[in-house]
């Protein structure tokens, strides 16, 4: 039987997924609010876009999911957001078998992966396939921009005040104020030197 009131759920999002305009923004919001593990009044939900197991996640409010966009958290993982955040098309925010908490004033661009989870590879006797999968923790601060592209793997914390650039690589923790950059992803910047000079210029 709970095969079946899944697979009734499966397609009722599915459906509702494929509302164009307010209406299906309504829909979905009423919907998402109802089975999500908690959520604000203000989130709007675009066409196509995936939520896998709701029940743990939670959302602020002023959520914006772009058409395309993933939020997922199976295998007993947890997802919290805090509020004021957007997620742009076909960006992947996925929790699976780990954990995930992010701030407030999140700004995250098209096509980024911030996946918790890893493949198992400790063994070469067998094949990465059958090996599973490892759950890790990601944790984002407040005031984050997130560029196009960039990856944020397991096992990394971001500060607040943040801007990763485009098609950056985040593999290891990132300070509060930097602004990181490229493959593995380096801090090349100090957002409040930035000011400071803008300031003395204006001086």
């Amino acid at each position: 039987m709970g095969m079946i009131i899944d697979e009734i759920r499966d397609w009722w999002a599915a459906l509702l997924g494929c509302i164009p305009g307010r209406v299906g923004r309504l829909l979905r919001r009423i919907h998402y609010r109802a089975v999500l593990a908690g959520s604000g009044p203000v989130l709007s939900i675009g066409e196509h876009v995936e939520i896998g197991c709701p029940t743990r996640i939670t959302l602020g409010n002023e959520i914006y999911l772009v058409p395309g966009a993933v939020l997922r958290a199976c295998g007993g993982a947890s997802l919290r957001m805090g509020s004021r955040i957007t997620i742009n098309g076909n960006a992947r925010i996925i929790a699976d078998f780990g954990s995930i908490e992010m701030g407030s004033g999140i700004m995250i661009g098209p096509n980024v992966v911030i996946r918790a989870s890893n493949h198992s590879t400790a063994r070469h006797d067998i094949p990465i396939w059958e090996q599973g999968q490892t759950g890790g923790r990601i944790a984002v601060g407040d005031d984050v921009w997130i560029g196009a592209n960039a990856v944020i793997v397991a096992d990394v914390t971001v500060g607040s005040h943040v801007v990763i650039a485009a098609g950056a690589v985040v593999t290891r923790d990132v300070p509060d104020y930097a602004v990181v950059a490229g493959v593995p992803a380096r801090v090349i910047g100090d957002r409040r030197e930035k000011a400071e000079a803008a300031a003395g210029a204006t001086a």
